[in-house]
Parts: structure tokens; sequence; C-alpha cells
């Protein structure tokens, strides 16, 4: 088994002014992650916060720098050299990863040295990832996608993971509302409120749409469904690691171990795999993924 790739003579990222400012602010984010991740991990009191959030802080940094940034480095040195499907799509995740870690530091860390380098990982990767997004094409790109029945269970896996986000965030908060009590977590109501903010606004809608798509096996499905599992990979592992800090800040009820974030980190990676990885990859060279008639 090996990962699919597509036809040599066919171009998965279109050449042109976007890909190059595409290029140039994803290695840019690559440095803002490495830099503002290792100073995070490295320099005491750099964040200024309680003892919960100073470990999640922390505990994201460590994944950022050891996991998010070695992955990104890779899938830019590939796709730079021999784009590929894997290569191109893991780049666009990674490049959502970065958008939506960020958003959480820029918008809920309390005002620290990092600030600026925070603010533009996140920005640069938001626009880092529309331009590639706009220089891929979607149809070459899906034929070194799995399809078939396997994209079919990827489809159902990564829209039941958007639909509950949606179903458990929305109702807890219609709950705060009916109540008005304030969500019993470790966080407070703020932090709280900017988790259910993100995550109904940016990434339970991403994971609804890829799987919708993925589902009708339009092209950009395949494209959406690799990024967003990939992502969502990574960003698990973040919640894994952080609760691991948590346990050794001596926060009630965390621990380095917990078996729904490490099988979540399981699930995505391998909705991933599933469609990058092709049980025939000579075949796959051969003929490609069917591209699929629908946008």
């Amino acid at each position: 088994m090996a990962p699919t790739s597509v036809p040599s003579n066919t171009a998965i990222l279109r050449a042109g002014p976007r890909l190059t400012t595409a290029w140039v602010l994803s290695s840019v984010v690559l440095v803002l992650m490495a830099t503002s991740s290792a100073v995070g991990l490295l320099v005491e009191g750099i964040y200024p916060e309680q003892t919960w959030a100073v470990a999640a802080l922390r505990g994201n940094d460590l994944v950022t720098l050891v996991l998010v940034v070695p992955v990104l480095t890779l899938a830019l040195v590939a796709s730079r050299r021999r784009p590929s499907s894997a290569s191109v799509l893991v780049w666009l995740g990674m490049l959502f990863y970065g958008l939506y870690n960020f958003a959480y530091y820029s918008y809920g860390a309390a005002f620290n040295d990092l600030f600026l380098l925070h603010v533009g990982a996140y920005s640069l990767s938001g626009i880092a990832m529309v331009l590639l997004g706009t220089s891929i094409d979607a149809e070459v790109a899906a034929r070194g996608v799995v399809g078939g029945a396997r994209a079919k269970v990827v489809a159902v896996f990564t829209l039941g993971v958007g639909i509950a986000l949606l179903g458990a965030w929305s109702a807890m908060s219609v709950r705060v509302s009916l109540t008005g009590e304030p969500p019993q977590e470790v966080m407070p109501p703020e932090a709280v409120h900017l988790v259910y903010a993100i995550d109904l606004g940016i990434l339970a809608p991403m994971f609804v749409v890829a799987g919708v798509l993925l589902w009708r096996t339009a092209p950009w499905g395949a494209v959406m469904g690799v990024a967003v599992n990939a992502s969502g990979a990574a960003y698990l592992m973040v919640l894994e690691v952080v609760g691991g800090f948590q346990a050794d800040a001596g926060i009630p009820g965390a621990s380095w171990l917990s078996p729904v974030a490490i099988g979540s980190v399981l699930a995505c990676l391998l909705a991933t795999l599933a469609l990058l990885v092709h049980p025939h990859p000579s075949r796959t060279v051969a003929r490609g993924h069917p591209a699929p008639a629908r946008a």
C-alpha cells in the first residue's frame, strides 16, 4: 500500500501569482509557528494566565512544534519537488490547523510578548489557505484520493463529526440561554464562549461541508475530506497533550490518558490515510481516480 498519486502529465497546482504567494506565506507561517511554539515552551512566565490556561497553551505549543511544524515542512518540500494529492492536501490541512489553532491564541489568550507572532500565524494561515485552495485543480487532486465505499465511510464519519459538534455546542448554548447557568467546565465562561464560537463558526461547518461533498463524490469533497481530517488529527492530539499538561499542573479531572482524545486522533488519522493510501497504487497511477462530474 502506498500514497495515491496522479498521472505525471497532469498538474494538481495551477502556477501563477496566487500559488507563489501561497508558497511564501506558508513559509512565513512555518517560521511563526516554530518560533512562537519554541518560545512558549522554553520561556517561563511568557503566558500571564491562570494555571489551566498556561498548561493548555504550553501543551498546544508542544504539539505544534514537534508534530505540525515537521508535517507542514514535509508537505511544503514534497509539494515543491513533486506535487501529489497527499502532499498538497496535507499542506492545505496544516494551514487550516494554523487558522483554527491560532484563532484561540489571538482572541483567547491574555496579551503577551508572542501576541504579534500568534496573530501573524493566524492571519497568514487563513490567507495562504485561500490562495492555495484556489490554486488547486480539484478534479486532478481527486484522482489521487481513494473513492468508492472507503470514501463513503469517511464521508459519514466526517459529516458525523461536524453534526456532533454542531449539536453538542448548540444544545449547551440553548441550555445557557434558558437557564442562565454557565457551562460547568474547567475554563471560565468567556473561554467556553470562545470555543463554541470558533467551533460553530469554523470547524463544524468545514466538517459538514466536506462530508456532504465527499459523499456526493464531488472533487472538492475529496480535497476537503483529506484536509479537514488531517487538521483534525493534529488538533485532537493537542487536546490529548493539553490534558497531560493540565494533569501535571494539578488540574482536577485532567489526564495524560484520555480515551476520547486518543480515539478521536486515531479516527481522524485513519480517515486521512483511508483517502490517501490506495491498496493498488500502480492501478491508480495508470487509470487515476475517476473524476466526479458534480462540482
